[in-house]
């Protein structure tokens, strides 16, 4: 796996980086957490968009972002705007989608922007990973690059987790896309869905060229959220005060734990090379 360098956070090296979402609706409540956040360990801040009442006015998404800017000037913002299908907030149409994302990628306001694969296709679970070409995604992708913007390119299944080699289909197909680090998230009914998920983060952190970011949610999933490190996940959600996904630990607790297992294995990295 490669390693992603953005204002001098190394993603795909040592201890899993830590994000912090901000869920709130209104201006004041997202600066609340915004300085709460400031004092409690973290890399990352995701500003949840779709929590805004806002979210339409890209006037005002664009004052948030650089207020945001202004309260956390130390930490990498990931601008995010969670479908309803994906677990969000609200709903927006694939267009307004596309032309909000270009407004805060062109703005350079952010570090990173998620995107959703299956952005432009009928189900979340799609028979067929949509091809780079057909992609609705890849001019935002090239925007980015071009930006200097990273985006993270992500699949959220709430309802289970899939066999291991959909799961590999899909940070594949991210990867395919030119994204600067592949996401997916799932929910597990029973243990081995869990191991499921960590052994497809596994080889997709040996086989890929972009970092990965993989969780599988819940409470049964909460393991899979502190050992990022040995199996290659290079980032983690906390929870500052609000959780945007089911599972998430405090942002005190997760950073404790990760220091815990860094100090066990980080000194001698654990062997990730084929057996």
């Amino acid at each position: 796996m490669k390693t992603l360098t953005v204002k001098g956070t190394v993603f795909g090296e040592g201890m899993p980086k830590i994000c912090l979402p901000i869920m709130g609706k209104t201006e004041s409540e997202i600066m609340e957490t915004a300085g709460r956040i400031s004092g409690l360990p973290h890399d990352v801040v995701e500003w949840r968009a779709d929590a805004f009442q806002h979210f339409s006015s890209h006037r005002q998404v664009l004052h948030i972002l650089a207020a945001l800017r202004q309260v956390l000037p130390d930490s990498l913002l990931l601008f995010t705007f969670r479908t309803l299908r994906e677990g969000g907030k609200h709903d927006i149409s694939d267009e307004a989608y596309l032309a909000l994302n270009e407004a805060v990628i062109r703005s350079s306001l952010a570090d990173f922007v998620d995107l959703e694969l299956f952005t432009g296709t009928e189900a979340v679970a799609a028979a067929e990973l949509p091809a780079p070409e057909d992609s609705l995604l890849a001019p935002l992708i090239s925007l980015a690059r071009q930006t200097q913007v990273q985006t993270i390119l992500s699949s959220h299944d709430f309802a289970k987790t899939p066999p291991m080699g959909e799961l590999l289909e899909r940070l594949s197909a991210m990867e395919a896309l030119g994204c600067s680090i592949a996401k997916l998230a799932v929910m597990p009914h029973k243990k081995k869905d869990v191991l499921t998920l960590l052994s497809a983060t596994l080889e997709a952190s040996e086989c890929l060229d972009c970092p990965v970011i993989t969780m599988s949610m819940g409470a049964l999933g909460v393991i899979s959220r502190i050992c990022g490190e040995f199996f290659g996940s290079c980032l983690t959600f906390g929870n500052p005060g609000e959780a945007s996904a089911p599972g998430q630990p405090d942002a005190e607790t997760l950073s404790a734990n990760l220091r815990e297992l860094h100090g066990i294995w980080g000194t001698a990295a654990p062997d990730r090379s084929p057996s």
